[in-house]
């Protein structure tokens, strides 16, 4: 049984030339490459019992030999996947049930149903060519290069992809020589597995949306080791919402991405007194970037679903808001068309694996600086953030927009905080505190996304809107006072409310 760590890259059928002949392959190689045939057969019953178990069964000849994979469900993010696997040499192509050993698989190979209902259900036919790589401090990595197909039936559908195998050192040297090679050639991350590309035919997955999930931390772990585990899981969430952005219809994918992206620059300034600033400058640039464009798409779905469709039902589809929305519709496509594009540029593919990168170094933090361990990081920050937002609620009766919008910043602030360590405290008393923060944040919100279509219908308007829309600009402007002093008598009261409830880490 090993864990398989492993990154997966696509390129183009035109590049694996140029990949042969690399100066960062050729630096590196321990032996000379070899080639060899692989045909790979996945075998299931009927109903998919092991794919709904979390478990692929493999045959696969190569040079002569048969050799039978078993695999356990793992995760990847960032192209990079982690699973348990269990590999055996067998003498026939067919599953050999005597090779499996591992008593939770036992548990399941053992069935005479089961084993009598397994049949191929697809299979994969590639050239593989490998080289191993060694570097003088050890780390150790099998590049493998896969051309060929996925056979299901009848059906072929192309393989054109590198997988960096690490076998020895640290994962980030994966990372590391993706990025080398991807100066040279396009190279896109690859989230799923072969196995999940043949299942996908009998079970589709439609893009989902993939909400943030509590990390789990222990008191006593690092500084440094906490930041690590927050930021892949905001990576996660931040990858596992972009198919949706891509391919699905869903406009809660965009704001996700959004809310991932917020979550790991959040998660960056409250473990900035261990990082150093040299080391995330050139990242927060490029999250900047990416946060940006993700955000023009996000104001515009907001005015569409939420802020729009009311006033167009109460004026009876007024002619001026029907000719505004026809505006924001064009804009929206404009802003989508915009964030697609950048989803499958090389730089947000450089951005990924630039922060996968720098979190699989054994220390991302500043060399010199002592350890600090998250509970106390945590007490700290949460200390300060909450201090933060206090004094902002001093005063926000008398608060114009644009300091309105400072007091949410410190709400949402202190509510990444607050979520990050969660798991170091008493449950309940975490949660009263974030219901009662998150209300008050929502308001906040409310309040903010008013200035927000201010600022955005004048845009859609333009200079010269002529009497039509410039009737819909002066319909919004009381739409939205009256809105404003609603959401401002809220404010109120659930400023009393968060103000009484009782901080859960001191």
């Amino acid at each position: 049984m090993a864990n398989e760590i492993e990154l997966k890259l696509r390129i183009l059928h035109r590049d694996a030339a140029r990949l042969r002949q690399h100066p960062a392959i050729l630096a590196a190689l321990a032996e000379a490459p070899v080639t060899h045939k692989l045909t790979s057969i996945y075998y299931d019953t009927p109903r998919l019992e092991l794919f709904d178990a979390g478990i692929s069964l493999r045959v696969r000849r190569m040079s002569g030999n048969w050799f039978q994979a078993v695999k356990a469900a793992g995760h990847s993010s960032v192209g990079l996947h982690q699973r348990m696997e269990w590999e055996d040499i067998i003498a026939f192509g067919h599953p050999d049930f005597s090779k499996i050993t591992e008593p939770a698989l036992t548990r399941i190979f053992d069935q005479p149903v089961l084993r009598a209902a397994l049949a191929p259900i697809f299979s994969t036919e590639v050239r593989r060519t490998e080289w191993h790589l060694i570097w003088d401090n050890g780390d150790h990595i099998e590049l493998a290069l896969d051309l060929g197909n996925l056979l299901i039936g009848k059906k072929r559908e192309p393989i054109h992809e590198i997988e960096l195998e690490l076998k020895a050192g640290s994962a980030s040297r994966l990372f590391e020589l993706a990025l080398v090679l991807q100066q040279d050639m396009k190279l896109e991350l690859e989230n799923v597995s072969k196995a999940q590309r043949g299942y996908a035919h009998y079970r589709p997955q439609p893009p989902a949306v993939v909400r943030a999930h509590r990390t789990s931390l222990k008191k006593h772990m690092s500084g440094h080791a906490a930041l690590k585990q927050i930021a892949w899981e905001c990576l996660g969430q931040l990858q596992g919402n972009q198919d949706m952005v891509l391919h699905g219809t869903d406009i809660e994918g965009v704001h996700q991405m959004r809310v991932a992206l917020r979550r790991l620059r959040s998660a960056f300034n409250v473990f900035k007194d261990v990082l150093s600033p040299q080391d995330v400058a050139q990242i927060l640039d490029e999250l900047r970037w990416i946060t940006t464009l993700l955000g023009e798409a996000r104001d515009l779905d907001v005015f569409m679903t939420e802020t729009l469709p009311p006033m167009v039902r109460h004026l009876h589809e007024h002619a001026g808001l029907l000719a505004l929305r026809e505006r924001a519709r064009n804009a929206q496509a404009s802003a989508y068309r915009k964030v697609r594009s950048a989803l499958a540029s090389q730089r947000y593919h450089r951005l990924l694996l630039t922060l996968g990168a720098w979190l699989e170094r054994d220390r991302p933090t500043v060399p010199e600086s002592p350890e600090q361990e998250v509970a106390l990081i945590a007490r700290r920050m949460l200390t300060k953030r909450y201090k933060q937002l206090r004094r902002h609620g001093q005063r926000l009766a008398d608060m114009h927009p644009e300091e309105r919008h400072a007091a949410r910043i410190a709400a949402k602030k202190l509510r990444y905080a607050a979520e990050f360590f969660s798991s170091l405290y008493p449950e309940k008393e975490t949660r009263a505190f974030l219901r009662k923060l998150a209300a008050l944040q929502n308001v906040l919100g409310e309040l903010n996304d008013i200035s927000v279509t201010d600022a955005l219908i004048q845009k859609l308007a333009g200079k010269r809107p002529g009497r039509e829309l410039d009737e819909s600009l002066h319909l919004f402007n009381g739409w939205n006072a009256s809105d404003a002093m609603h959401h401002l008598a809220q404010m109120h009261t659930v400023w009393r409310a968060f103000s009484a409830q009782k901080t859960f880490w001191e």
